[in-house]
């Protein structure tokens, strides 16, 4: 790694994540104009000892280190405190795309095989138990106990499929359910959607839901631990719990999903509150005043 390093003519480095053998192999590469960005949260990932000792060589090798969000900066700076002088939150930039318009919604869902006029609640992710796709479903039965029409897609897969599909039929929601898997392209499904439901147990600054702010989408969320906060500061952008409380969520979704007008409302409020915070003018400023780059 060292020798791949030393043919690289490098004026500044950008590790994006950690990586102990990389800061060890890096030698003089873009020295003094090194930038660690992390993006992970911390608690039960790794022991505490290994991330000190992670942050004590990156402390070393890199000018600055930035974190996605001010909750897994704090996290890090507790866990080693020397970190505090060079750390900084750079919240990830977002490129937002055009407001779906009717037809984009009416062709996205006959793409995904959905109904044109149904309502419809997605969440998309990686299907394991932190994401929590189980308060997912409940709340989808709660939901559908009063909008029956209301129809749930999920875009994503991993080890959890057949235990949360089996988990649907047992909730009686299976027939409202689709299962998309693994998209290339998440547009379509963004572009489906009337609310986006989040449900999470750990999340450094959850993606889903930003993205689906992206698109104008209002966001119904519950996370326990993570960033997604410093976002959803204001249910002026969307309704973000920190406990796993069914009935709210059902309650919020059924709100949005009988009022149009306040989903748009909402969606797109969240949407300028992404711009804002999520700026790729003012990350690639930051980016560069961290690099020393003019």
């Amino acid at each position: 790694m060292r020798r791949s390093f030393r043919s690289v003519p490098a004026d500044a480095v950008i590790m994006t994540g950690h990586n102990l053998a990389a800061m060890m192999a890096m030698g003089d590469l873009g020295k003094g104009r090194r930038l660690l960005c992390q993006h992970y949260y911390h608690t039960g990932v790794k022991p505490v000892w290994q991330w000190r000792l992670i942050y004590r060589v990156a402390v070393r090798r890199f000018n600055a280190i930035t974190f996605a969000s001010d909750f897994i900066r704090r996290e890090a700076e507790e866990i080693y405190p020397p970190l505090r002088r060079i750390s900084h939150t750079v919240r990830n930039p977002f490129q937002l795309p055009g407001v779906p318009a009717q037809e984009d919604r009416v062709a996205a869902r006959s793409a995904l095989g959905i109904p044109a006029d149904a309502k419809v609640v997605g969440n998309a992710g990686w299907l394991i138990g932190g994401k929590r796709f189980d308060v997912f479903l409940r709340v989808a039965a709660k939901v559908l106990a009063a909008l029956p029409d209301a129809f749930f897609v999920v875009a994503g897969d991993g080890p959890l499929r057949s235990e949360l599909a089996a988990l649907a039929e047992s909730l009686g929601v299976a027939p409202r359910v689709r299962w998309l898997g693994w998209q290339k392209d998440l547009g379509w499904f963004y572009q489906s959607l009337d609310v986006l439901l989040f449900n999470s147990d750990w999340d450094a600054m959850g993606r889903t839901p930003l993205e689906a702010l992206a698109f104008g989408v209002p966001v119904v969320a519950s996370v326990l631990h993570g960033g997604l906060r410093e976002v959803f500061d204001s249910e002026r952008y969307g309704y973000l719990l920190g406990r796993h409380d069914v009935d709210w969520l059902a309650d919020r979704t059924i709100r949005l999903l009988e009022d149009p007008e306040r989903a748009r409302e909402l969606g797109l409020a969240g949407r300028a509150r992404l711009a804002a915070v999520g700026s790729v003018e003012r990350h690639a400023d930051k980016i560069c005043e961290l690099l020393r780059l003019e």
